[in-house]
């Protein structure tokens, strides 16, 4: 649901600047992103083994993956570029999408590492 909430307002979905194809990719890396976040939690229900925690922790990893591979296109750029007065800087650096991206690509790894932990001390025991 993070997408609805960041990008449905005037700097995306209904922003007047961009033409109706533009709206058409951010609704559908909207509806993406809310797909995968809903196929994560099935997969990551009580009852789910080894290989549903890995698809769930996979599946926003995935979307999150393409959000900071997209600065590599040529004319991309973050959301500063149009509305710099929303996105903070710290010591010159913009705290932009890359930031959004990686961090939670690492809350990805880190929940998946620590599901990996608990299971291999069950099974100890």
């Amino acid at each position: 649901m993070g997408g609805v909430a960041a990008d449905c307002n005037h700097t995306h979905l209904f922003n007047p600047h961009w033409p109706p194809h533009a709206r058409f990719h951010d609704a559908m890396t909207i509806s993406l992103g809310a797909l995968l976040g809903g196929a994560s939690l099935l997969l990551l229900r009580d009852e789910a083994d080894e290989r549903g925690v890995a698809l769930g922790a996979a599946a926003p990893a995935l979307f999150w993956a393409g959000v900071a591979s997209a600065f590599a296109y040529p004319g991309t750029a973050g959301l500063q570029s149009e509305f710099p007065d929303l996105i903070p800087r710290v010591r010159g650096v913009w705290i932009d999408e890359r930031f959004a991206a990686s961090g939670m690509l690492a809350l990805s790894a880190v929940g998946y590492a620590l599901d990996v932990a608990a299971r291999r001390r069950s099974e100890r025991r």
